[in-house]
C-alpha cells in the first residue's frame, strides 16, 4: 500500500472509531507487544512487556481524569496464592465514580498470544505494528484480542460515559493480565484477594452489580466454556512407538468430552462447521514436541518434533519432523511420507520454526490451518496428523521405533458453560489412568490450577441477558443467545454475588468476527465493529 492510501485508511479507522485517541492507544498497545507465554514442559515463563503495557493504559485513564491503580499479587504481601514462573503481573483498576449506589464493571484482558517463529511469514505487515489496510481492517497481535474492543473499546467507553450529564451507576474498567494462559496472576488473583475482605468493603476489586466482558463474537453470549490446560510428559525417556500411543490416547480424550453438552445454542452450527447445535465439551491437542535421547544409530529415527505455536489455546499451523541417520535414507525420507498425506493436511519443505534443526537432519512441515484452541471445528490440526503420520511411518519401518526420546504434549481441554471443572478434569484423569497404568506407567499428566477455571452460564432468560440481546440486536443486527466457544473471564465471577446478595451475572460479546483470526496470523480488527461495541457498553450502561 503507498504512503497516502495508508494514511487514507488510517483517517478512516480513526473517524470510524471515534477519533484518534482510541487509535493511537491501540496502535502503541500492539507495538509494546504484552506476549504472554507459559510453557511449564520447558520451564518457560515469558511475559516481558506487562509493566510497559500497564503503565501506558494506566497514563492514558489518567489523563482522562479517571483514577487509578495497580494491583499485582507478586507484590501484595498479604497474598496468599502461588504464582508461576515470577514475575510482576500487574492488573489495572480505572474507576469512574459518580457516588451512585451501584456499580457496571467492564472487564478486559491485555495479555495476548505470542506470534510463533513459523507465523510471521503468513503476516503481510509486521505483527507488532498496527497496520491499517484498503479492506478497512486494522491489522496487529492483539488488535482485537483483546487489546482492541476490550481494552482500548472499555476505556472508550468509559470515556464516552464521562461525558453524560447523568449516569445511573458508577464503572469500572478492569484490566487483567493472564487471560490467555487461564488467569492465575490475574483474575485469579483478584478473586483471592477479594476473598480476604468484607462483602461490602470498597477495597473489594470485583464489587458489581453486572459485568460486561467485550472479549467475544458479535453476539449476545449467555455462557463461556471452561477450560484446564493439561501437560502431559513422562518422568523418563520412552521409545517413539510409546510416545506416539501416548500422544494418540491423549487425543481420544476429544470423544469423552464431546459427550458433555451444554443447553446453551452454537453460533458455528450449522453454517460454520460445529458438530453439534449446542456448545459441547472438546480436548484438543495443540502441542507435541519431542526431544531424541542419545545418538542416531544405524536407521533412521525421529531427531526432532516441534509444534509451532507458543500458546497452549492455539492450533497451530504446522508440525517440523526432523529425522536422521544414515544419509542416503533420511534424504528419501520427505518424499516418502507427503505420499502418506492426504488432504486437508500436506508436507511442505521446513522454511520457519522456533525449533533447532540438527546439522544434517532432513525435515519436514506438515501443514494443516490455524485457530483458536476452542474452536477446533474452525482448524485442521496438525498434531493428531502428525501423529499418524510417524505411526505410519514406523509400520512400513521407515524410521526406528524404538528410538528413545522425550515427550511432551499439551491439551486444551474445554468444558460446556454449565460444567464445573472438577467433574472434568476428574473424568479425563479416570479414563487416562488404566492406560497409563497398563501401557506407560512413567507418563505423567498434570492440569496446573493456576491454568484451569471452569465455565459460567447465564439462564437465556436472565434480565441482564434480554437487555443485551435486544442492544445487540439493535447494534449489530445479530439475534439470538449463544454459548461461547473459547473461555473468557467470565468463569472469573462465578460463585460471586452482588451487594444485593444475588449471582453476579457476567455478559460476554464483542468485535471477533470471522475475520478477526485471533490467535493466528493476520490478526485484525474491524473499527466498525470496534465503535459499534463501544456503543453497546454506553446503552446499556445508561439503561441500567
Amino acid at each position: 500500500m503507498r504512503r497516502e492510501e495508508e494514511s487514507t485508511a488510517l483517517a478512516r479507522a480513526a473517524k470510524a472509531m471515534g477519533g484518534p485517541e482510541a487509535l493511537d492507544l491501540l496502535s502503541s498497545l500492539v507495538s509494546i507487544a504484552p506476549t504472554n507465554l507459559e510453557d511449564p514442559a520447558h520451564g518457560r515463563w515469558e511475559k516481558p512487556h506487562y509493566v510497559a503495557a500497564m503503565d501506558r493504559i494506566l497514563r492514558t485513564a489518567r489523563e482522562r481524569g479517571f483514577a487509578t491503580r495497580i494491583y499485582d499479587p507478586t507484590a501484595d504481601p498479604s497474598f496468599q496464592g502461588q504464582i508461576s514462573g515470577g514475575g510482576p503481573r500487574p492488573n489495572g483498576i480505572i474507576d469512574l465514580d459518580v457516588g451512585a449506589h451501584r456499580w457496571a464493571l467492564i472487564m478486559a484482558h491485555f495479555d495476548v498470544v505470542p506470534v510463533p517463529e513459523e507465523q510471521r511469514s503468513y503476516w503481510k505487515s509486521p505483527p507488532f505494528s498496527l497496520t491499517a489496510r484498503e479492506d478497512g481492517r486494522l491489522y496487529g497481535r492483539g488488535s482485537n484480542d483483546d487489546l482492541g474492543s476490550g481494552v482500548v473499546g472499555g476505556l472508550t467507553a468509559l470515556t464516552s460515559l464521562s461525558r453524560e450529564k447523568s449516569l445511573p451507576v458508577n464503572v469500572r474498567l478492569l484490566v487483567c493480565c493472564d487471560e490467555e494462559t487461564g488467569g492465575e496472576g490475574g483474575i485469579d488473583a483478584i478473586r483471592e484477594h477479594d476473598a480476604s475482605l468484607p462483602p461490602d468493603d470498597p477495597e473489594r476489586i470485583l464489587r458489581a452489580d453486572v459485568v460486561l466482558i467485550p472479549d467475544g463474537s458479535p453476539h449476545t453470549t449467555a455462557g463461556s466454556s471452561g477450560v484446564a490446560f493439561l501437560d502431559a510428559t513422562a518422568d523418563r525417556p520412552v521409545p517413539l512407538a510409546q510416545t506416539l500411543a501416548y500422544g494418540e490416547r491423549l487425543v481420544q480424550l476429544d470423544g469423552l468430552a464431546r459427550t458433555w453438552r451444554s443447553a446453551l445454542k452454537s453460533e458455528d452450527w450449522p453454517a460454520f462447521g460445529a458438530p453439534e447445535p449446542v456448545v459441547t465439551g472438546r480436548a484438543t491437542v495443540t502441542k507435541f514436541d519431542l526431544t531424541p535421547m542419545g545418538p542416531a544409530g544405524d536407521r533412521p529415527r525421529v531427531a526432532l518434533v516441534h509444534t509451532e505455536t507458543e500458546a497452549a489455546n492455539q492450533i497451530a499451523r504446522s508440525v517440523t519432523i526432523a529425522f536422521d541417520g544414515p544419509p542416503a535414507a533420511v534424504a528419501d525420507l520427505p518424499s516418502r511420507l507427503a505420499s502418506l498425506v492426504s488432504a486437508p493436511f500436506r508436507v511442505e519443505p521446513v522454511t520457519a520454526t522456533g525449533a533447532r534443526i540438527p546439522p544434517g537432519a532432513s525435515s519436514i512441515s506438515l501443514v494443516g490451518l490455524s485457530g483458536h484452541g476452542g474452536y477446533p471445528h474452525r482448524a485442521h490440526n496438525p498434531v493428531p496428523a502428525a501423529i499418524d503420520l510417524l505411526k505410519s511411518a514406523a509400520r512400513r519401518d521407515w524410521i526406528e521405533p524404538n528410538a528413545p526420546g522425550d515427550p511432551a504434549f499439551v491439551v486444551d481441554l474445554r468444558l460446556p458453560p454449565e460444567m464445573e471443572l472438577a467433574p472434568g478434569t476428574e473424568a479425563v484423569f479416570a479414563s487416562l489412568a488404566p492406560w497409563i497404568r497398563d501401557t506407560l506407567p512413567v507418563a505423567r499428566v498434570v492440569a496446573p490450577p493456576g491454568r484451569c477455571r471452569p465455565g459460567y452460564a447465564l439462564p437465556v432468560d436472565h434480565p441482564m441477558v434480554l437487555r443485551l440481546a435486544a442492544i445487540m440486536r439493535d447494534v449489530f443486527h445479530e439475534p439470538g443467545i449463544f454459548g461461547e466457544y473459547g473461555g473468557t473471564d467470565a468463569s472469573s465471577v462465578r460463585g460471586l454475588t452482588t451487594p444485593a446478595g444475588e449471582p453476579l451475572p457476567a455478559l460476554v460479546f464483542g468485535s471477533m468476527d470471522r475475520a478477526a483470526h485471533i490467535h493466528e496470523a493476520e490478526e485484525s480488527l474491524d473499527p466498525v465493529r470496534f465503535a459499534g461495541v463501544v456503543e453497546v457498553m454506553r446503552r446499556f450502561v445508561l439503561g441500567l
